[in-house]
């Protein structure tokens, strides 16, 4: 069992409204960083990260603890972050500013037809986002967030057809880490599972929150 310590974006995740500059994530996260390090986590996980700067941010506070970290960001189809960044520049950025640089990078709270729309985006087809894009946290429903937000009823989709999608997702980049967030329950992470069995990969992650 792997403990991590969850940090999250100071504003609104899916509209990016009160995201922080670089230098304002690394000095605000610091302290949250530096309490789960002296708890001894075994690794950051910074979730539901809409903007660039403040990806970069926490990226600076989290490699001064020399603990394994990984980014994951919300995306749109557009191929980039709420904050209109696109995903291969948020990479690089942190790539240029950083000497220990994240475990890898993810997304979290959408589904993965949207990230394989997002990922297939001329603007993504690099090596730094084809080989270093490792994880999603999915949604079961194919909406985007402004549908998905304050929504009064549970969005959900068929395990077998939420499997297969994120499956495909290997088509483009190596995944490793298979999440389940909003809509999610055990069915669906037993179907997922139950896909890479089939091929017969031993190393996934496959978690639910």
């Amino acid at each position: 069992m792997y403990i991590g310590g969850m940090i999250g974006c100071k504003g609104d995740a899916y509209t990016g409204e009160g995201a922080l500059s670089l230098e304002q994530a690394q000095a605000f996260h610091r302290w949250e960083i530096n309490l789960f390090a002296k708890a001894g986590v075994d690794f950051l996980y910074a979730a539901l990260i809409p903007s660039a700067e403040e990806a970069a941010g926490i990226a600076r506070a989290a490699q001064e603890t020399r603990i394994p970290y990984l980014i994951s960001f919300t995306i749109r189809k557009d191929g980039c972050l709420i904050d209109g960044t696109p995903i291969s520049e948020a990479i690089a950025s942190i790539n240029a500013i950083t000497e220990y640089r994240p475990a890898g990078y993810m997304t979290n709270c959408v589904h993965p037809a949207i990230a394989y729309e997002a990922l297939s985006q001329p603007c993504n087809s690099c090596e730094w986002v084809r080989s270093r894009f490792v994880g999603i946290q999915a949604n079961t429903a194919c909406l985007s967030y402004e549908e998905l937000d304050h929504s009064k009823e549970l969005k959900s989709s068929d395990p077998v057809e939420l499997a297969e999608a994120m499956i495909k997702l290997r088509e483009i980049v190596p995944l490793q880490i298979f999440g389940g967030c909003c809509g999610t329950d055990g069915r669906h992470m037993l179907e997922i599972a139950k896909r890479i069995g089939e091929r017969g990969d031993q190393s996934p992650l496959i978690y639910k929150k």
